[in-house]
């Protein structure tokens, strides 16, 4: 039971960190944020199939590969998981770069 509540827990905290994100990107367009946001959830919800928060390189690979394609340097701590931190630390670097 501990671990299905820590899983939803991991679950819900990247639900909660990508909408955040995508809705960062998006201010001013509600509904394509809403939009982005819910693709981002489905999306990693989808790729992280043993429901742990974070994505192992398989799964990056198969469920989210443009994610995939940059694990090494998304994954700071180098433990073979992404977290939602590294991937929104990720992706503000980038946003910030252009």
């Amino acid at each position: 039971m501990q671990a299905r509540t820590s899983r939803l827990a991991a679950t819900l905290t990247v639900a909660v960190a990508l909408s955040t994100l995508a809705l960062s990107a998006c201010a001013g367009s509600d509904t394509r944020a809403q939009k982005i946001a819910e693709k981002a959830r489905d999306r990693f919800a989808a790729a992280d199939t043993n429901h742990d928060g974070q994505l192992s390189q398989d799964e990056a690979n198969q469920g989210m590969p443009r994610l995939a394609e940059h694990f090494a340097e998304i994954d700071t701590d180098s433990n073979g998981e992404l977290s939602t931190a590294e991937i929104v630390a990720y992706i503000q670097q980038r946003r910030g770069s252009r």
